[in-house]
């Protein structure tokens, strides 16, 4: 592999420039660093992961951004356990069913 090459000495091209990487890693910029969840999980945390956008959005867009995700995202369907949690903490967390 790769880490193999490099302590062989083997020199390695730089990484090409992917247009729209950064849009496929959640819009990150360049400086920003990929971070875990909140423990407890923030409304504003919430918000993001719902990629909802509004200060106080309605019930039914905080449902219908939680329907998109975990129907995309569900574990029957190969999605993980882990994320469907995080989503469905997120959409009780905006519904004010669980305090932030």
């Amino acid at each position: 592999g790769l880490r193999a090459a490099q302590r062989a000495g083997v020199k390695l091209p730089a990484m090409p420039h992917v247009p729209g990487l950064g849009a496929m890693l959640g819009g990150l910029r360049a400086g920003q660093a990929l971070q875990g969840f909140e423990s407890p999980m923030t409304r504003a945390e919430a918000k993001l992961i719902l990629n909802l956008r509004d200060a106080n959005p309605a019930k039914d867009s905080i449902r219908e951004a939680h329907r998109k995700l975990l129907v995309a995202n569900h574990p029957d369907k190969g999605g993980s356990t882990f994320i469907a949690t995080k989503i469905n903490e997120a959409k009780e967390i905006m519904l004010g069913k669980k305090m932030a």
